[in-house]
């Protein structure tokens, strides 16, 4: 009896062993199953927040891409495009007289210029033609025939400074200057040059030279007091001149600018000679292609071919354009 007694106790006591073992068991793997589930939490909680992040990235880089667009825009809006390589300018005056006198006189320039980045190449052809009757007179005489071109090429080693070699070929029949090629080496100084936009705002240079020259004189016209006899044929002039040049642009206003042309030449040679020319020019911009201009010339020639004057003063209103 007592031996069936013990085992009983003996079961009883471990059973809830047993049970205790179970509901650890159990816990362990409610505890795992927990962790486990805080983790996966952990993970979905960390790709929300990288999608989060990349969506802010994408956000922000369409706003800068915009941004950018925009700044673009306003950028093009505002600057200018850049100027072309080729200008062309020409000019035409005219005056017309009649009543007690009838005269027309026609004078005029094209000049037409091709700019790389290191190089700088011109062409100008220019001319004058006049004609004049008094009242009483029986024909028209010619009170202007001249005219010219020049190709010049200039090699910038910078902002400041160049080498230039021009070359042409002049004549003014009134001066008795029947044909004046001529050719010069020499450098020019670009002092200031200062831009609005496209717009020349100021424009200061200077040219140093030296100017090889071939003068053929022959004599058109004869006053009352010349021998009809006389040869017309005068002495041919060599002429080598060092010649210093400044050309200075001011923009008064927008659309009116103020110029000066201003050269000085001497001979070194055979005739003591030296030339004095100045061009002053105010142009009033009517459109972006014509403008109108006072022009106010001075040349002055020490040593002039005979019967002609020492000083020519032009005095003009025209019509300009710039393409």
């Amino acid at each position: 009896m007592w031996i069936g007694a013990v085992v009983v106790v003996l079961l009883y006591s471990q059973v809830p062993q047993e049970v205790a073992q179970a509901l650890a068991e159990q816990e362990n793997a409610e505890a795992v199953t927990a962790a486990q589930a805080a983790q996966q939490a952990a993970q979905a909680a960390q790709k929300a927040a990288e999608a989060a992040w990349q969506a802010v990235e994408l956000l922000t880089a369409q706003q800068k891409a915009t941004l950018q667009v925009a700044q673009q825009k306003e950028a093009e809006e505002e600057t200018p495009p850049p100027p072309s390589p080729w200008t062309t300018s020409a000019n035409l005056s005219l005056i017309f007289l009649a009543g007690n006198s009838s005269s027309i006189t026609l004078s005029g320039n094209v000049a037409v210029s091709y700019k790389t980045t290191n190089w700088t190449f011109g062409s100008r052809v220019y001319g004058a033609y006049g004609r004049a009757r008094l009242v009483d007179a029986d024909e028209f005489s010619n009170i202007a025939m001249q005219g010219g071109f020049q190709l010049r090429a200039d090699r910038r080693f910078n902002s400041m400074l160049s080498a230039y070699a021009l070359g042409g070929i002049d004549f003014d029949h009134i001066k008795s200057i029947e044909a004046r090629p001529f050719i010069e080496l020499g450098t020019g100084v670009v002092w200031i040059d200062n831009k609005v936009g496209n717009a020349q705002k100021v424009l200061l240079s200077s040219d140093f030279g030296l100017r090889y020259a071939y003068e053929s004189r022959f004599r058109y016209y004869l006053t009352e007091e010349d021998d009809p006899d006389e040869p017309r044929n005068l002495e041919d002039v060599q002429v080598v001149a060092p010649r210093a040049a400044v050309s200075f642009r001011y923009m008064l206003t927008e659309g009116v600018t103020f110029g000066e042309d201003f050269e000085v030449l001497l001979n070194v040679i055979e005739v003591k000679r030296f030339w004095v020319n100045s061009t002053t020019k105010i142009l009033v911009r009517l459109t972006n292609v014509f403008s109108v201009s006072t022009t106010l010339a001075f040349k002055y020639d020490s040593e002039p071919a005979e019967g002609t004057k020492k000083l020519d003063t032009t005095l003009s209103l025209g019509l300009d354009a710039t393409f």
